[in-house]
């Protein structure tokens, strides 16, 4: 099965990783605050990172206060 395949119906970051000039493709999440964006193990490793490591929002700075989108639910889809 295709990577494609097994999270086509999740929504995908579509920002792009510094560094590794390529699109991020991690899963996006939703503050509560209203937030969308992806979660990455380091600080400002996505141009769409709203989550860091512990799911901590950098936008409002709440902990595990998020949800998870699904394809229907991402930005321009």
């Amino acid at each position: 099965m295709s990577y494609d395949a097994i999270k086509s119906d999740r929504a995908l970051c579509i920002g792009y990783r510094k560094g590794l000039a390529g699109k991020c493709n991690a899963q996006v999440l939703k503050c509560e605050c209203g937030a969308t964006g992806c979660r990455q193990t380091y600080a400002e490793n996505c141009t769409e990172q709203i989550f860091d490591v512990n799911y901590k929002c950098v936008k409002c700075g709440a902990v595990g206060k998020y949800e998870v989108l699904n394809f229907v639910n991402r930005i321009g889809a």
